[in-house]
């Protein structure tokens, strides 16, 4: 039975982009929500992060570094002093910024702890990270994680340099939102005169061990869907030298997926009224989709596989990759790990009280600098992150890489209504409507996904001007 994709392949891409765009916008978000930055510089920080890996992933194509490098990838002990160098104080940098010399005494841990213990601390950690890079050359790992780091340490320098001194004599939006122009075209001109303007690209091994055979993690795996009148089939399938090869099987008859649902149901309820009105990191929401997910993954896997059914009702085809389906799981996690420092760390609740009013957060102790920087570095982290993983998703680098993103991360935070929550949300919705928009309104072309965003982004804050979470 031939199967072609469809929506649920469009919804599929959607959610991929919407990853991509969310690990931005998050960044965007706290700054434009704790800062009062609409920093137009942000996409830039995405392509300084996919260029600054370079210098670990192909250092002998980077202009001024291939006297530090043996040859297209390979660096001599000049080199990886460099990077071992740049790493641990990237590192030492992050800490720094949290509050200075006391920071690095461990000022900003929250417990009393020995300076000097907390030094040595810090010192092992950034060494440790150096060596992770140097040793990992010529890694696509190694290099997002020295990507990461520096841009992690630089990224804040916008802070204290720019955006505190417009603060400090209550410059207004319009003119923040211009200086943030300034230093977008400052960044992005300072990455085309170090790395030169030319497209370029990762070198990355895409093979991996799995399963006891070699898995190439972008060739796509084509997931067939089957709705027939005894049930619901998927097939997971691959293609070798022109030919299907099916991988795996699975089909269950109605009741069971009746009994799924139903079970799935009754769970997320139960977790729901469990975890409402309690203040821990998984709330009620949190807590039904995941009793969810978890009781459709448990349901779906304990069930004997089956066959392909001769004749279907309706037939849809998704294409995958294990690179696509990395890319949600990482935003994912990256979420979680937002989530936790919100809701359980006491940086977390002064981030939130921050944002909720600076001023009474002053006056009652809380170090808003320190916040202010933390939301920058954040920023910069998400950032590094997302623009690594587009230049690997997209094969190529150009100095418009972020630029060309910044649209859609702005349309994202304003959707969601200019909080990170918020800003999460209408990412997944911007990936959505450029993807399924494209597939849906015949005779349009990709050029049209960023349009077709902003029509869904009119639409819904005509409806509801505050945006999808409204500043909750």
């Amino acid at each position: 039975m031939a199967v072609e994709t469809g929506l649920l392949n469009a919804i599929s891409n959607g959610i991929v982009t919407g990853s991509i765009v969310a690990l931005g916008a998050i960044g965007l978000a706290l700054v434009y929500d704790i800062g009062d930055v609409p920093n137009f510089a942000h996409g830039d920080l995405l392509t300084l992060g996919a260029y600054t890996a370079l210098l670990v992933n192909k250092p002998g194509t980077v202009p001024g570094f291939g006297a530090l490098a043996t040859d297209t990838r390979g660096v001599g002990i000049g080199g990886m002093a460099f990077l071992f160098v740049v790493s641990v104080v990237g590192v030492l940098g992050i800490v720094y910024h949290l509050g200075g010399r006391r920071a690095l005494k461990g000022g900003w841990w929250g417990i009393d702890a020995p300076p000097s213990v907390a030094v040595v601390i810090h010192v092992l950690a950034a060494a440790g990270v150096g060596v992770l890079v140097v040793t990992g050359t010529p890694s696509f790992l190694a290099a997002l994680l020295f990507a990461v780091v520096v841009v992690g340490a630089l990224v804040p320098l916008m802070e204290s340099l720019v955006f505190r001194k417009f603060r400090a004599k209550d410059a207004s939006v319009a003119m923040l939102l211009i200086a943030s122009l300034a230093v977008a075209f400052i960044v992005r001109f300072g990455v085309q005169t170090i790395f030169g303007g030319e497209i370029r690209s990762y070198q990355v091994d895409t093979t991996i061990p799995f399963a006891g055979r070699q898995l190439d993690i972008t060739f796509a795996k084509f997931f067939d869907f089957f709705v027939a009148g005894n049930g619901f089939s998927l097939s997971i399938r691959e293609t070798r030298g022109g030919n299907e090869i099916p991988l795996a099987t699975f089909s269950y008859s109605w009741i069971e997926v009746a009994a799924v649902v139903a079970v799935a149901a009754v769970l997320g309820v139960a977790a729901y009224r469990w975890r409402t009105n309690t203040a821990g990191v998984i709330g009620g929401r949190l807590a039904a989709a995941l009793a969810v997910v978890a009781t459709v993954v448990v349901g779906g896997t304990a069930l004997a596989p089956g066959a392909i059914p001769e004749t279907a009702w309706y037939a849809t085809r998704v294409r995958a990759s294990p690179l696509r389906i990395g890319i949600i799981l990482t935003a994912l996690v990256m979420m979680g790990l937002l989530h936790y420092l919100l809701r359980a760390t006491t940086l977390g609740k002064a981030m939130r009280a921050t944002s909720d009013n600076r001023d009474l957060a002053m006056v009652r102790g809380i170090n808003t600098r320190r916040v202010m920087m933390t939301v920058w570095i954040i920023a910069g982290l998400f950032g590094a992150l997302g623009g690594v993983l587009l230049g690997f998703l997209f094969s190529n680098l150009s100095i418009n890489l972020g630029f060309n993103l910044l649209l859609p991360m702005f349309a994202g935070v304003i959707l969601g209504g200019i909080n990170v929550y918020g800003a999460i949300l209408g990412s997944y919705a911007v990936g959505l409507a450029m993807e399924v928009g494209i597939f849906a309104i015949p005779g349009l072309s990709a050029t049209y996904r960023i349009p077709v965003a902003f029509v869904v982004l009119l639409v819904v804050l005509l409806v509801k001007p505050e945006g999808i979470v409204g500043g909750n």
